[in-house]
């Protein structure tokens, strides 16, 4: 798995998904071919109310199975442990430039917007801190149950805001997100 991980994304990422995974907030599915590991999916359940959110923080495929379906297989995955869960919402963040994610999650339902206050008005802020996707520029959300258009996203995402819901992604955000960012500076002096 850290093979996988280390081999798949830039530096500073491996940083926010080892310190998820080792402060047991992040789940992770491991994909393997012939008993060897190719893919990760990485993903963590934020107990909001009155629906539960889940995120899927990250996929990686080694570079050498890329192609035949392995990250197709972990969204799925990832998405039947979330509806198991009854979780009502996913989430996922990723760059522009990123097509292939992009057209995995758009196959799969999700709804593709611009990270950016023009569609996300007053939950922009709550979204990037559950989804720690700062560096990004677009959000997918999927309803488990039913479908969401872009004008009524703020409104299916109001609750979150709420202040009790706040204080989930606060401490969320915090451990995942900040944390991590205040260590890595002070690494890199």
């Amino acid at each position: 798995m850290d093979e996988i991980i280390s081999s798949s994304m830039e530096g500073y990422n491996i940083w926010y998904v080892n310190s998820c995974i080792e402060l047991g907030i992040c789940n992770v599915l491991i994909a393997s071919l012939n008993d060897r590991p190719v893919g990760v999916g990485i993903y963590y359940i934020v107990n909001t109310h009155p629906e539960k959110v889940g995120v899927i923080y990250y996929v990686a495929v080694d570079r050498r199975y890329r192609g035949l379906g392995i990250g197709k297989a972990l969204i799925a995955s990832i998405e039947e442990v979330l509806e198991g869960v009854d979780v009502g919402i996913y989430l996922a963040t990723t760059r522009e430039e990123n097509n292939v994610i992009r057209n995995i999650l758009t196959s799969f339902g999700y709804l593709e917007v611009p990270l950016d206050t023009g569609v996300l008005g007053e939950v922009l802020e709550v979204v990037e801190r559950i989804t720690c996707g700062y560096d990004d520029d677009l959000l997918f959300i999927k309803i488990s149950q039913g479908n969401v258009e872009v004008p009524s996203i703020t409104i299916r995402l109001r609750f979150l805001t709420k202040q009790d819901n706040i204080e989930v992604i606060n401490r969320l955000w915090r451990k995942i997100c900040y944390e991590v960012w205040l260590r890595s500076r002070r690494l890199r002096g």
